[in-house]
């Protein structure tokens, strides 16, 4: 890994991208061991950040400390992938069905930001602007449910798909992602709490079938997925 350049992020938010840059790229090699010694020598910084970094990838489940011999960098599992995706369905589907009829003005105007957003990155190709708007447009939609435990939930779990490099991009283009977007879109804004409540469902079911075929790297494999997931039948 290179030496780490100065920006107005802290330092241990600098290392801690640089570290899941070098994880997702396969620099830093899954199953592998590292020494916090050594990674900080490669950044050019103490050992503090990058033991700071380091915890918050052994909290979501990305790497795992062996004492007296350094980090190992976890292989991300199916099972990962299907825990985190049954968590988020049961959460943000029915936020969805109320959020259509409790969003308030503020939340709307926030919301149709959002998704505007979403899609100018989507017609710019920028994937990084497309997710910063994602997550905007999904807590909005989480928060106009009036739930803050589930607010805090959702967001630490959208925290740990960040730092394990979840992404459909590999196989899907962010225009597909938008046109599953807009249909959540605009059942909450024509306040129809099924069609959201359904449209999330689609949304999360079908991103967990892609991210489970990218995983086992075998389209026929993943034509043949069933997601362990039941659809939510959404009750007033």
């Amino acid at each position: 890994m290179k030496p780490l350049s100065g920006d107005n992020a802290s330092l241990t938010e600098r290392v801690f991208e640089r570290i899941r840059t070098a994880i997702l790229s396969g620099e830093l090699v899954p199953g592998s061991l590292y020494s916090v010694v050594d990674i900080a020598s490669q950044l050019g910084v103490s050992r503090t950040p990058v033991r700071e970094a380091l915890l918050q990838f052994a909290a979501n489940g990305m790497v795992r400390f062996e004492r007296s011999r350094g980090v190992r960098i976890l292989e991300l599992s199916v099972k990962d992938i299907e825990e985190i995706y049954s968590l988020r369905l049961l959460l943000e589907a029915p936020s969805a069905y109320r959020a259509a009829t409790h969003m308030n003005d503020r939340d709307r105007a926030v919301f149709k930001k959002a998704f505007a957003g979403m899609r100018k990155a989507s017609d710019a190709g920028d994937e990084r602007l497309f997710q910063q708007h994602d997550v905007v447009f999904h807590e909005t939609i989480v928060r106009a449910a009036g739930n803050e435990r589930v607010v805090q939930v959702v967001a630490n779990t959208r925290s740990q798909m960040h730092a394990l490099g979840l992404s459909t991009i590999k196989t899907r283009t962010l225009a597909d992602i938008l046109a599953a977007h807009e249909r959540i879109y605009d059942a909450i804004l024509a306040k129809d709490a099924t069609g959201a409540g359904e449209a999330v469902q689609d949304h999360l079911i079908g991103t967990l079938k892609v991210l489970v075929q990218q995983s086992l790297d075998s389209t026929e494999a993943g034509e043949d997925y069933q997601p362990p997931v039941a659809r939510l039948k959404l009750l007033p």
